[in-house]
């Protein structure tokens, strides 16, 4: 088949990342594949293989006026148009809401089918009013809604049963990095994502306060950029952690650095399918993780390989991370089993349902 992928950008983030995943997959298994980004090149994190069609269209952005947001969304639409149609699609597949909403008018009465990817709680993270609104308008006329965990899809119950989907972001076989030297080496608490306040980092560190004096010999490592990285580098410091938690940025290959480390924790305060989840799994590491809506209860699997938390209860957390710093035999059966998460969510695995769906979609209606 020939798929076509409509994502914002190929930026760090988890729908980037799966949409660089299943095109991988998908061209591996002979289909072609095109993806269309809003934003143009400048975005990128993640590089496509050199096999699938990339069409940067350098589109998206903010309007000063209601005036100009018309004109320039009747402009974005035209052009969305012309894009998709160029790349003679079998089946388009979008990511994120607003983008599904721009694919959805913008192919308007094409039969090409649309398939519309949810990679987020819309009720944690909503959309505003109006783009809610066009969700609402526009999700009936695509062919599936796919949410990427159950979570997320129990907030589209308003759409028939028949009409939406579950499929997990897949997960690659990460490389294997030599191990470091373990001589004098500090044991390191790992966490990543982008620097919001979704992802709860300072609920993190607070956690880490609570225990960091009575374990020195720890440290926590903190993978990721974002608008809150100054705010929590004071926070570090007002909590008098600065020499021992590390914020180092965005990486290309997290996988270095997961795999120097002993134990992974995030205290988010919603996700919808979190890769960190499954990075940090498909690592070796023993995963701590906030039992938020939506996702991790999905990929954890408590007390065999990683720990589940209330949500948003700084106690919780760091007491999880003390029982784990304080039990070397319980991290290393924890992290025995992480690697499983391949078999639940790898690559081939993912990949064989979406064929399945697109193999639905395509089959003639029986009258």
């Amino acid at each position: 088949m020939n798929i076509t992928f409509v994502t914002p950008s190929l930026a760090c983030g988890g729908a980037e990342r799966c949409v660089t995943l299943l095109t991988q997959g998908l061209l591996s298994r002979g289909h072609d594949v095109s993806v269309v980004t809003l934003y143009g090149r400048e975005q990128d994190f993640f590089t496509l293989p050199a096999a699938a069609n990339r069409l940067a269209l350098s589109i998206d952005g903010d309007s000063p006026t209601v005036i100009h947001g018309l004109t320039n969304n009747l402009r974005r639409l035209r052009i969305l148009r012309q894009a998709i149609k160029s790349t003679t699609p079998d089946i388009v597949v979008s990511h994120i809401h607003r983008t599904n909403v721009m694919t959805i008018m913008a192919l308007g009465r094409m039969r090409t089918p649309v398939v519309a990817v949810e990679h987020n709680d819309p009720v944690m993270n909503p959309a505003g009013v109006i783009w809610d609104t066009l969700r609402r308008r526009t999700y009936p006329r695509a062919r599936k809604l796919v949410s990427v965990s159950e979570g997320v899809d129990q907030h589209f119950s308003w759409l028939p049963e028949s009409q939406r989907a579950v499929i997990h972001n897949p997960i690659a076989l990460p490389p294997k990095h030599a191990a470091a030297d373990t001589e004098a080496r500090p044991l390191w608490i790992a966490s990543m994502g982008r620097l919001t306040q979704q992802k709860g980092f300072d609920l993190l560190l607070n956690a880490f306060a609570q225990v960091a004096a009575n374990r020195p010999e720890w440290n926590l490592r903190i993978i990721g950029d974002g608008p809150l990285r100054l705010e929590l580098e004071e926070l570090a410091a007002t909590l008098k952690l600065s020499e021992r938690v590390s914020l180092v940025g965005l990486v290309q290959d997290p996988t270095a650095l997961l795999q120097d480390s002993e134990l992974f924790v995030m205290a988010s305060r919603f996700e919808g399918f979190p890769y960190a989840a499954l990075e940090a799994l498909a690592s070796g590491l023993p995963v701590i993780y906030t039992d938020c809506p939506s996702g991790p209860r999905e990929i954890i699997r408590n007390e065999v390989d990683g720990l589940l938390v209330p949500t948003g209860e700084i106690a919780a957390i760091s007491a999880a991370m003390d029982r784990l710093m304080s039990n070397p035999s319980l991290r290393r059966s924890m992290a025995a089993r992480a690697p499983e998460v391949l078999e639940r969510f790898g690559v081939d695995r993912i990949i064989s349902r979406w064929e399945e769906l697109f193999e639905d979609i395509r089959a003639p209606v029986s009258a």
